[in-house]
């Protein structure tokens, strides 16, 4: 897997995303966003890398290595998070949530195991299901049998 790439594409899409609310909300006068706002990146970039995978390997990624992608891409993604939190508060607010609490609080201890969680889980089933998306696009192009 290229984590550097799973980097770009967290970081696009958060940026993107927090950008687009925050234009929305100018625009139709509501507030906009939620928590889900911060497992979409994750989602996306793990989806991309399963679409990679199986585009170079005609096959979805073992277990095994699924799972070591899942947790290393989870750990990249708290680092990202995190960066977003302290040095993007004002541009992506989603991310912003886990600064709020003080560093080594309960309450950022708590926010970023759940965060944690969130990405592992999002970063495995994206994994497969971009994997499986690109293998039958890649079936009905007689590309794979």
């Amino acid at each position: 897997m290229n984590y550097p790439r799973y980097a770009i594409v967290f970081l696009a899409v958060a940026l993107g995303a927090a950008a687009l609310v925050k234009v929305l909300q100018v625009h139709v006068d509501s507030t906009l966003g939620s928590s889900m706002q911060v497992l979409v990146p994750a989602m996306v970039a793990a989806a991309i890398e399963g679409q990679q995978h199986a585009k170079r390997h005609k096959r979805k990624p073992a277990t095994g290595p699924a799972w070591t992608f899942a947790w290393l891409a989870t750990a990249l993604a708290l680092l990202l998070n995190l960066g977003l939190a302290f040095l993007s508060a004002g541009l992506a607010p989603e991310f912003a949530r886990l600064a709020a609490a003080p560093v080594g609080s309960q309450a950022f201890w708590v926010l970023l195991c759940v965060y944690a969680g969130g990405y592992l889980i999002s970063n495995r089933l994206f994994l497969g299901l971009g994997a499986g998306s690109q293998l039958n696009t890649m079936r009905s192009r007689g590309e794979i049998e």
